[in-house]
């Protein structure tokens, strides 16, 4: 006789499948929750992300692929320069502000960091611990118990941001921000959040905006090569310093290294953290062979406030004309300009580049083949405006490419005057360079704080090579090299 019962495998919602089934979907929905890209939107590079963004990850954001797909398009729309300042912001914030186990770019101070940058001046006090946050309306969440048993548990620190500091458009000279570390807990906060978090969102929803703008004005392709208007322009240091000279790479490529100096004096700069960085070059026959539209960082050449950004272009053997440029964030408003005929020389032909000097030396953990004014992995941020002070270790320094032996017999003379009078007059001498390529040698002189008074200074150099070919002219000539600096 049969039977009209279900077999077991055939059983409705509560058959031993429908579990089965429940079971497998739940893992499918732990796995997905448990993928880092689904808590994305709360990460540091997200701090930037507008309202209508995070409205919009709320209501499509479900699996990793959407999320991926998000985040393609928010960096997209702000470009791959925004992407990289952010970067770099974060990785300081992290090296800088880690508190036990969380980095420091997810910190309270991480967080400010990155979105307004170092703050003018910066206090810290200590005494008191925080109140854990209340899920009520506790008035005293996030404030400080002063009993002498919780004294010295927590640090206040109090970053001052004044207006050279701020993005203009916030509207204010001065913002506080009071951050309150509980050491023993390991958490912080900010501790004044209402007179700080509105100017935060709105300088973050700005720099977005910002970046979204420039990212729709960087392709080269908006004119024909050679068309750009900036070619018509009336160059306009306007306080900024430039600085230019060909160099060979470790790898003997050709390149043309650019600096614009920012003395802290200059007005136009004063409400910009970064620049769009506009680079055109041309070649002898009048056919653009660069056009560069980047977001740069200005970054910090001493604790004045001066700051440069600087770049390179590898070029072929050539004569050019280069247009270079910086401009607001956003691309609209021209900074300052300048215009540059210049040479780039064969990797093997013999020359010395400029005399440079500067008081602003890094030790780099790696160096690119193309960084500019980069040497062995030291990094030398050109002095533009050659302006010293008397406390400044000041070095001047040039760049040989040798005719003949890879070891050549360098030879160097030196001669320094203040204010129009030999102070130094240093005979033909044996120079030791650092050898920076196959052909390429740097000659660097350093000079301890204190060794310059205040005056003008002119600095020449003699470079001679006595391994020089047969026959070349460098063996009885020179490389005659010459600066000047003032030293305040």
């Amino acid at each position: 006789m049969s039977s009209n019962r279900p077999h077991a495998a055939e059983r409705g919602p509560s058959g031993p499948l429908f579990f089965a089934f429940v079971f497998l979907a739940l893992s499918a929905l732990s796995a997905f929750a448990a993928d880092p890209l689904l808590h994305w939107i709360k990460s540091p590079e997200a701090y930037f992300a507008t309202t209508e963004e995070l409205a919009k990850w709320k209501a499509e954001v479900v699996t990793p692929a959407d999320a991926q797909k998000f985040i393609d398009e928010y960096w997209h729309k702000r470009g791959e320069g925004f992407r990289k300042e952010v970067h770099t912001r974060l990785e300081y914030a992290d090296s800088k502000f880690s508190l036990g186990t969380t980095p420091g770019s997810q910190t309270a101070m991480g967080e400010v960091f990155m979105i307004l940058g170092s703050p003018n001046e910066q206090k810290t006090t200590r005494g008191g611990t925080m109140l854990a946050p209340s899920a009520g309306p506790n008035p005293m969440a996030g404030r400080m118990q002063d009993s002498p048993v919780e004294q010295g548990a927590n640090v206040t620190n109090t970053w001052v941001y004044k207006k050279d500091h701020l993005p203009a458009d916030l509207g204010i000279s001065e913002l506080k921000v009071d951050f309150v570390t509980d050491v023993s807990r390991g958490k912080q906060i900010i501790n004044n959040p209402g007179n700080v978090i509105p100017f935060l969102r709105k300088a973050a929803a700005n720099l977005s905006a910002r970046a979204m703008l420039a990212a729709t004005m960087t392709p080269a392709v908006s004119h024909p090569a050679g068309t750009d208007p900036l070619w018509n322009a009336t160059p306009a240091l306007n306080g900024a310093a430039f600085t230019g000279d060909a160099f060979v790479s470790p790898r003997e490529e050709p390149f043309y290294a650019t600096s614009f100096f920012i003395p802290n004096d200059a007005t136009a700069f004063k409400e910009w953290k970064s620049v769009l960085a506009v680079s055109l070059i041309r070649d002898a026959a009048g056919k653009q062979v660069v056009a560069s539209r980047e977001q740069a960082e200005l970054r910090p050449y001493d604790a004045n406030g001066d700051r440069y950004v600087d770049r390179s272009f590898a070029l072929a053997p050539g004569s050019y004309e280069g247009m270079f440029a910086l401009y607001s964030p956003d691309g609209t408003t021209l900074l300052s300009s300048n215009r540059e005929t210049f040479a780039v020389a064969a990797a093997d032909q013999p020359r010395a580049s400029k005399l440079f000097v500067t008081s602003h030396i890094d030790t780099l953990d790696t160096q690119g083949s193309l960084d500019p004014f980069t040497f062995v992995a030291q990094k030398y941020a050109v002095r533009g405006d050659r302006r010293f002070r008397t406390s400044d270790k000041i070095a001047l320094f040039t760049v040989i490419t040798a005719d003949g032996s890879p070891t050549p017999r360098l030879m160097q003379k030196l001669t320094i005057t203040r204010d129009g009078k030999v102070i130094a007059d240093m005979p033909l001498a044996p120079v030791e360079p650092t050898q920076t390529g196959p052909k390429t040698f740097l000659i660097g002189l350093g000079f301890d704080p204190g060794s310059f008074k205040p005056g003008h200074y002119s600095v020449e150099l003699q470079v001679r090579e006595f391994n020089a070919s047969e026959g070349s002219e460098l063996r009885s000539q020179s490389y005659d090299l010459n600066t000047e600096f003032d030293v305040q």
